[in-house]
């Protein structure tokens, strides 16, 4: 599988970072014997700031003005403690993304037809809601957003919205992790990303970091 920052992408968003964990062999009994440890603390001044310059980037990401990062839904939720555990693949990326103060999300290998691509949407491509897969729907034309390898939309606005195609589900074994930095005064993945490697270094067979960027746009997963 290739995982690629697409050269319109960057021509927009020169400084994007992507930060990147595969993990295969998922042992899911391991992973469900794992206790949960609960929603880190978040500190309030600095997740406001945060959200602040990630409001204003997605007025350009989408041309949806319901567009919005992850970060702020899943830093309300956890203050008002409405934040509830989904899977626990998606419990631990939730951690990690609230530790490091940066959006994360998490695609079934499997699903995603052999690619991965962050780049420019041209409008036509399809795109199915987390939770109704039934309803097709289109990004907006120049919306940032990710492709699997036929095209499909995986997710909108960069971290915005997901797709139900790709989700993490009950029979994930490979799982691809990606945190989006689009300019350096965003915080760093990197540390909620090292902390998610550890808590997967008991329940799957191989772990791989990557690091995307303008001078390194591609990586390839061996198989």
């Amino acid at each position: 599988m290739r995982i690629t920052l697409d050269d319109s992408l960057l021509a927009r968003y020169p400084k994007m970072q992507i930060h990147g964990l595969i993990a295969r062999g998922l042992a899911p009994d391991r992973l469900d014997a794992r206790p949960f440890t609960g929603w880190p603390a978040v500190d309030a001044n600095q997740a406001d700031r945060v959200i602040a310059d990630w409001k204003v980037l997605h007025k350009q990401l989408s041309g949806d003005k319901r567009s919005r990062c992850s970060i702020a839904w899943l830093v309300k939720a956890a203050a008002s403690e409405r934040l509830r555990r989904i899977h626990p693949l998606v419990d631990l990326y939730n951690q990690a993304s609230l530790r490091a103060l940066s959006p994360f999300g998490g695609e079934d290998i499997q699903r995603l037809g052999g690619a991965l691509t962050l780049t420019l949407a041209r409008g036509t491509e399809r795109f199915v809601p987390l939770g109704q897969p039934e309803v097709i729907e289109h990004p907006g034309d120049g919306e940032a957003v990710w492709l699997d390898g036929a095209g499909q939309v995986v997710c909108r606005a960069l971290n915005w919205l997901e797709s139900d195609r790709h989700k993490i589900t009950e029979t994930t074994r490979d799982v691809v992790f990606v945190s989006e930095r689009p300019c350096a005064h965003l915080p760093d993945p990197r540390a909620g990303m090292d902390w998610l490697a550890e808590q997967l270094a008991g329940v799957v067979e191989t772990l791989s970091a990557f690091r995307l960027d303008a001078e390194t746009p591609d990586y390839q997963l061996t198989p």
